[in-house]
């Protein structure tokens, strides 16, 4: 199918197609800075935060960390714990702790973390060699209940290559657009790229992000949800940079307020939230009120 004859998902008609730069003038958006947002919730692990998802419903989130554990924490609840007036509009979520699930199954980090589209279900990879899927509609669920053991990958046709996209630097994230003409990078050079899926070209640059240059943790690059806007964590202030997608123009800092490098970010697929994680051992949930 011709990816302008795509039909638009359930999310594009909610908040429209997302970045497309082959339109003649900037369309308007109503999605905050990222510099708006604020704490909502701190949740800790008890070694380093590693990983993180929210379910595609925008309801839940996963955390997960060198020690092998994993949460799944109720967003309305975090949000009602840091409301004044959470009593009067949250009242089913005050009663309840945030974190919901705690799994124990991993026997090493947990490095990766995605929800099904669909179901109650938590899958993760771990530096165990094991992906694991948890079904986490049970209360009592504590361990996965299948498991796969990654020995190899299967190996498949190469369809583009981006030699050398970071300067030779280690490449850290890479994202696709919600529409799937564009990929985001970002590099152990502290810059992040736009690259144009079917030329390969790199069309933007977001640059500064990188106060002493290089970096020495790998971090992650993320769109907002409506992806008007890039963000990636600055290693050395512990501060989040942002860009307009379109521009690269530089938009003001929000400190993280982590003790440690952020190493982990993902940002809702629909509403104004995000969670960092960081080697401080927490994870921090981040949400602009008000906005639709």
């Amino acid at each position: 199918m011709n990816m302008m004859e795509r039909p638009l998902n359930r999310l594009e008609y909610t908040l429209g197609p997302g970045l497309d730069l082959e339109y003649e003038t900037e369309p308007q958006t109503s999605a905050p800075e990222p510099a708006m947002y604020e704490t909502a919730y701190v949740t800790s692990h008890k070694d380093k935060c590693r990983a993180a998802a929210f379910s595609l419903d925008g309801n839940l989130v996963a955390t997960g960390s060198v020690d092998a554990s994993i949460k799944i924490l109720d967003v309305d609840r975090m949000l009602a714990k840091s409301d004044p007036d959470a009593v009067e509009l949250h009242p089913d979520a005050v009663v309840g702790h945030p974190v919901i699930r705690t799994l124990y199954d991993h026997l090493d980090e947990i490095t990766c973390l995605e929800f099904h589209p669909r179901e109650q279900v938590l899958i993760s990879g771990s530096r165990d060699t094991n992906v694991k899927m948890f079904d986490f509609s049970k209360t009592s669920a504590k361990k996965a209940f299948k498991t796969l053991t990654v020995w190899d990958g299967v190996s498949g046709r190469c369809v583009q290559t981006f030699p050398k996209c970071h300067d030779g630097a280690e490449v850290c994230s890479v994202l696709f657009s919600r529409n799937g003409k564009y990929i985001l990078s970002s590099g152990l050079d502290s810059v992040v790229k736009l690259w144009e899926l079917s030329t390969g070209r790199c069309l933007i640059a977001y640059t500064g992000a990188g106060s002493v240059g290089r970096q020495e943790h790998s971090a992650h690059a993320m769109f907002n949800h409506t992806e008007d806007f890039v963000m990636f964590p600055d290693e050395a202030t512990t501060s989040l940079c942002a860009w307009d997608a379109r521009n690269a123009q530089r938009k003001n800092l929000l400190s993280l307020g982590h003790n440690g490098p952020v190493r982990h970010m993902v940002h809702s697929p629909c509403s104004p939230a995000f969670i960092t994680c960081s080697d401080d051992y927490r994870a921090r949930f981040w949400y602009r009120r008000n906005v639709h």
